[in-house]
Parts: C-alpha cells; structure tokens; sequence
C-alpha cells in the first residue's frame, strides 16, 4: 500500500529541491565605484560567505550583483561585502529601480520572434514604417536582417 505513494512522494521532494534552487539575485549600490583591486577581495568574501554564490557589477562598478541560491540572507550578504572594503547605500535596489526590465520607447524597432512568421512579419513592418516616420534622417528597412 506504501509503495503506491512512494513515486508521488520522490515527485514531490524533487519538485520542492528543484526550487530551493533556483537562483536569486540582489543588487547592492556601492557609495563611490568598486576599485579594481577591491573586486577581487569583495568576490573572495562573498564566495566565503556562500560558496555557490556569483558577484557581477555594473559598467561603473557602483551596482553589485549576487546570484545566489539563498545560502544568505540579504543582511549576510551584506556583511560579506562591506568586510570586504566596500561601503554600500542602505537596502537593495530592484531590477525597475535600476532600468533593467524598461525598454526604451525611443530605440528602433526589433524583430520578435513568436513562432507566426506572418505575424511577426507584419508587426515588425508597422513598427519600422512608425519609426521612419518619425525619424526620416535614419531610415531602416521593412525587411528583417535574417530575411535578406
């Protein structure tokens, strides 16, 4: 009788590990750009703290970036960073506050695949044409760069 269940258990354990592991991230803002020579004690201090964790930063090293699988709390990796040298803006910053997920209604169009060539055709046309007209001095094509 036992055994019947035993597949919907394994299932539901693999399930909940699955998602105790998927990434997280948290963005830190540093009070004044992260030297070059600072980066490598900050990454050593974090790894320290939790090893499956990842730093990355921004093109002027001011934003911090950890992926992690939530070894830490977001106060522990905190303490990480700043043992390391670094001054950091209270609490973290979110992928909107730092314009990550904005797309900027002033660049030119972009062909998106969604699996209706004719669609996505049709859209990427009238996308192109409104922004002709808009900006007549940089003219692009109505047709996409893999279809010519």
């Amino acid at each position: 009788m036992l055994l019947r269940f035993l597949p919907l258990i394994a299932l539901l354990a693999t399930a909940s590990l699955a998602s105790a592991q998927a990434p997280s991230f948290l963005f830190f803002e540093a009070e004044q750009a992260v030297e070059r020579g600072q980066l490598k004690f900050l990454i050593e201090a974090v790894k320290n703290a939790d090893a499956s964790a990842d730093v990355f930063h921004s093109d002027d090293m001011t934003i911090l970036q950890i992926r992690h699988n939530g070894g830490l709390s977001e106060e522990g990796y905190r303490t990480a960073i700043q043992n390391a040298g670094i001054a950091l803006r209270p609490g973290t910053r979110t992928p909107e506050q730092l314009g990550l997920n904005v797309v900027d209604p002033n660049r030119p169009p972009v062909y998106v695949a969604t699996g209706n060539e004719t669609a996505d055709q049709a859209r990427y046309r009238a996308d192109v044409e409104q922004w002709n007209a808009a900006h007549p001095d940089q003219v692009l094509s109505t047709t996409p760069v893999h279809a010519r």
